[in-house]
């Protein structure tokens, strides 16, 4: 190595310790003038520090705004297309009338930055999406349910995937602001383009009007659906009766039977087989049929999942009581058995007594007696509402 080369290599580092020497020595000398602000002095640690930094960065000291920031100004004059604001910077704000929410010079509001100040322009700004971003804010902590426009279907730019939806908001203070509905908040993802410029419930899960170019607005159409069915499910209590529209028998895994019920758009109730009517000889299907609409009993309900648990046995159970009528016929289920006579299930889950001395009229005893789940067809001979007893006659063993 030339002694030259080296010669250089040592002043370069030279000149760089100097930097760094005198970078040292102003800042001891500025805490040292200043103590009032320096870290040490002030007990402060690093990320107190920074985020005191992040702060002073976003103060407007003499300058401008930035785009999608809150800004709080005065009305110093007004022309006919709108408004313009001081808000203590070199530059002034201008709020055009369409989002001034009727301002008058003097008024003291806060505004969102649409667009920020350019050479010899002003700073775009609005009142009305500032209060519809407040709204917004309250939305999210409430989940109460509103009405969005879906305007364009957003898909990954790499895999071409179906990424959600676009919308925007069309009334009130939210009018004008666009948000998005992620593809797993939807409700139907089976066709979502089907969705497009259709008004949809949403519930604000995500807003925050300082980030992206028209803010971070995320809303969930499912959680929506699911707030409204609470809503409904919330005005129900256990042995009200409601009217409902068989939709599906369900086969489960133990063997047990459930039946959906339609009570009204966006809510469905669950009937399991023994809260259903037992007519003797014929299985739920038989009883239940796809598309009947009929009075169900709310058995059970819980607000929190949205759920109701519905039943037709007690229902049923009364309107065949006030039917019951001596000489009328049925066909039943033979269910117990004791040395006095057989009682029948003739329907409802209500037992009918067959006297063993009517029994033994009709050749029924010993070897030809009745045995527990025999079907047969008997008639009323007599009905006791008060002791609830009927007793009856038979007429033919199947």
């Amino acid at each position: 190595m030339s002694n030259r080369f080296a010669r250089s290599i040592k002043i370069s580092k030279m000149k760089k310790v100097n930097e760094k020497l005198s970078n040292q020595n102003l800042d001891a000398q500025f805490n040292a003038e200043f103590p009032e602000f320096a870290i040490e002095t002030l007990g402060i640690t690093k990320e107190e520090n920074a985020a005191f930094e992040e702060f002073v960065s976003n103060m407007n000291v003499g300058g401008t705004v930035k785009s999608q920031s809150f800004v709080t100004g005065e009305v110093v004059q007004k022309v006919k297309d709108g408004v313009y604001i001081d808000f203590g910077t070199k530059c002034d704000g201008f709020c055009p009338t369409e989002e001034a929410g009727g301002l008058n010079v003097g008024d003291t509001a806060t505004f969102w930055v649409l667009e920020h100040a350019e050479y010899e322009k002003a700073a775009k700004l609005s009142h009305l999406k500032y209060l519809g971003w407040k709204q917004l804010d309250e939305l999210k902590e409430s989940g109460e349910v509103v009405t969005a426009r879906a305007f364009f279907v957003a898909k990954d730019k790499r895999t071409q995937r179906i990424a959600g939806l676009r919308i925007v908001f069309e009334q009130g203070l939210l009018k004008g602001i666009r948000g998005f509905l992620p593809f797993r908040e939807t409700q139907d993802r089976h066709n979502i383009e089907s969705l497009l410029n259709q008004s949809l419930e949403v519930v604000v899960i995500k807003a925050d009007p300082h980030r992206g170019p028209f803010g971070d607005l995320v809303v969930s159409n499912t959680k929506a659906s699911m707030a409204y069915t609470r809503s409904l499910v919330a005005q129900l209590e256990a042995g009200v009766i409601v009217e409902g529209k068989v939709k599906k028998i369900l086969n489960l895994e133990d063997g047990e039977k459930a039946v959906l019920v339609e009570l009204c758009e966006g809510l469905t109730g669950i009937m399991y087989s023994r809260d259903i009517t037992t007519v003797p000889g014929k299985s739920i299907t038989d009883v239940v049929k796809v598309g009947e609409v009929r009075n169900f009993e709310v058995k059970r309900v819980d607000a929190k999942e949205g759920k109701v648990w519905l039943a037709t046995n007690r229902l049923d159970k009364y309107v065949f009581q006030k039917q019951l009528a001596k000489d009328q016929t049925y066909t039943g289920k033979v269910v117990r058995s004791y040395e006095y006579g057989v009682f029948v299930n003739i329907g409802s889950d209500i037992n009918g007594l067959l006297h063993i001395s009517d029994l033994k009229k009709a050749g029924c005893d010993g070897d030809k007696a009745i045995k527990i789940g025999e079907i047969v067809t008997v008639k009323v001979k007599s009905v006791d509402e008060y002791c609830q007893r009927i007793a009856l006659q038979l007429l033919e063993r199947k």
